[in-house]
């Protein structure tokens, strides 16, 4: 069966964008333009313009249009990020930036002590309302916003530690927790889609049908559970990537083709 005329049109201009015919930044043609281009009533050019929105195509500006979203897709090696040794002296995630020659910034810092939900005490191995350390931060990717990030920590590891300062930690949070004594030895990643929450639609500006990644990634000692972080990244502008074992001959060949 055909198509609805909205989705031909949403179809149409799709293309366009993802061609590169309509470029990220550009405007689309006004309502009115769309209505005599493709033949159909201001409706039909709504809903077309919505199901482009709920994708994260095109973002509607006040008094202004429609206009192509640039988005900026960051490949996140999460097998490195939080992986203690990467940052040299850095905090893991600027040093996993940087060193693509993007600008990190982690800002609101928050912390505060919760007791722990389920959720959490199965993760970090606690007694379910016990306490923990929450450390909260979002996180931008040159000036753009890119993640959310909630780290919580048994009260015996972050007590008598910067972990319970609401600032940023330069060397990063699993130095500092191998100061103290608590070092990681490895972790455990569990990663799932969602549609997001209305707080993080707003901040990471994804389309109402544009889901969310979320990390949830569980840090372990020698003896046990040191740290839950729980990253939470816009699905269409983030790729998750892990390298294990020996992949220099990889990384060679993928150096190669971008010098080409």
């Amino acid at each position: 069966m055909p198509q609805p005329l909205y989705r031909q049109v949403a179809e149409a201009l799709r293309q366009k964008i993802t061609s590169g015919d309509v470029p990220p930044g550009a405007q689309l043609p006004s309502e009115p333009e769309l209505e005599k281009r493709y033949g159909v009533s201001r409706n039909t050019v709504r809903l077309a313009l919505t199901a482009l929105a709920n994708e994260g195509l095109v973002e509607s500006r006040q008094g202004r249009g429609t206009f192509v979203r640039d988005r900026i897709t960051f490949t996140v090696l999460a097998s490195a990020e939080e992986g203690g040794s990467a940052g040299h002296g850095k905090d893991a995630f600027v040093a996993a930036v940087t060193v693509h020659g993007r600008k990190a910034e982690q800002v609101d810092f928050r912390m505060e002590v919760r007791t722990a939900s389920p959720e959490v005490a199965a993760r970090l191995q606690v007694d379910e309302g016990s306490l923990v350390v929450v450390r909260r931060m979002r996180r931008l990717i040159d000036g753009r916003p890119w993640s959310i990030q909630e780290s919580f920590y048994p009260m015996d590891v972050a007590e008598g530690t910067r972990l319970m300062s609401p600032t940023d930690i330069s060397y990063g949070t699993i130095t500092e927790m191998a100061r103290h004594g608590h070092t990681q030895v490895g972790y455990r990643d569990e990663v799932l889609s969602r549609m997001p929450t209305h707080t993080e639609a707003a901040f990471l500006g994804v389309g109402t049908g544009v889901p969310v990644l979320e990390m949830f990634r569980t840090a372990y000692s020698t003896e046990r559970a040191i740290r839950l972080t729980i990253n939470v990244y816009a699905g269409d502008s983030t790729q998750l990537a892990y390298e294990i074992g020996d992949v220099v001959a990889g990384q060679e060949a993928a150096q190669s083709t971008e010098a080409s």
